[in-house]
């Protein structure tokens, strides 16, 4: 991953000072570094921080402002200072041509990768400045990195929902289907759809309600569209279903 941080990490806008964390240096986005750790939890990556701050920090420094701010991965290294390179797009192409990167992800607000040839703008994510990697940035990034939850592996859950052993099927695959979706994309759908039920019974906290839509929030960028308006469609029936499902299993005590 080639990282850059104003406009991804920090959203404050050029004219204004940055706010400033306990430790001395520039406050963080929290929702952006939330998105940001939910990316890294779907791949394993390298970072290299290319941002125009890695001249005034060292690596170990800027590593423990990640963990001050509870980033989850360590930066494994910096872009290198190049003295011809006039801005990022020209760092970032002689960056991947040295090295020679094949498999990577650009995160950057700088409209120059706007010139990037068409094959290496692929694996760009261009950020806003005051929006940073928001939660629109986060399903993009994961598109790109991983193939979103669709139509047929919601049309195998809702198939077999809550009518069997979904950690003994997994394990023994007994059931043909199940090759086609993941136990954590199975997972995925279904504490969507649990954290929506406890939303719509409207008798849980206030607390609580905020703790499943930041959960449904988190989630939400793993699914397309068209699975987010099918599972807010069927909520009703989905709770239904569960709760009638629960009370054949009490019945069976």
């Amino acid at each position: 991953m080639i990282l850059d941080l104003d406009g991804v990490l920090i959203t404050n806008p050029s004219w204004k000072a940055d706010q400033i964390h306990s430790d001395g240096y520039s406050e963080f986005n929290k929702s952006c570094v939330e998105n940001f750790n939910q990316l890294l939890s779907l791949s394993d990556f390298d970072i290299w921080l290319s941002s125009t701050r890695r001249t005034v920090k060292t690596l170990a420094e800027f590593n423990v402002i990640f963990e001050n701010r509870g980033i989850k991965n360590d930066i494994v290294g910096f872009l290198p200072e190049y003295v011809n390179c006039k801005n990022r797009k020209e760092e970032i192409l002689k960056f991947i041509a040295e090295f020679k990167i094949s498999n990577f992800l650009i995160i950057d607000d700088d409209k120059s990768l706007n010139g990037l040839n068409n094959e290496i703008k692929e694996n760009l994510i261009l950020t806003e400045l005051t929006k940073g990697f928001n939660s629109e940035k986060l399903k993009e990034a994961s598109q790109k990195i991983t193939e979103l939850i669709g139509i047929d592996k919601y049309r195998i859950y809702t198939k077999y929902n809550g009518q069997y052993d979904v950690m003994t099927d997994f394990r023994t695959g007994t059931k043909s289907d199940l090759k086609k979706i993941s136990e954590r994309e199975w997972s995925i759908i279904e504490e969507i759809e649990d954290s929506l039920c406890v939303l719509n019974t409207g008798k849980y906290s206030k607390n609580i309600q905020a703790e499943m839509q930041a959960k449904i929030d988190k989630l939400k960028p793993m699914i397309t569209d068209e699975i987010w308006q099918l599972i807010k469609t069927n909520k009703k029936s989905v709770q239904l279903e569960k709760e009638s499902w629960l009370n054949r299993m009490l019945k069976k005590l």
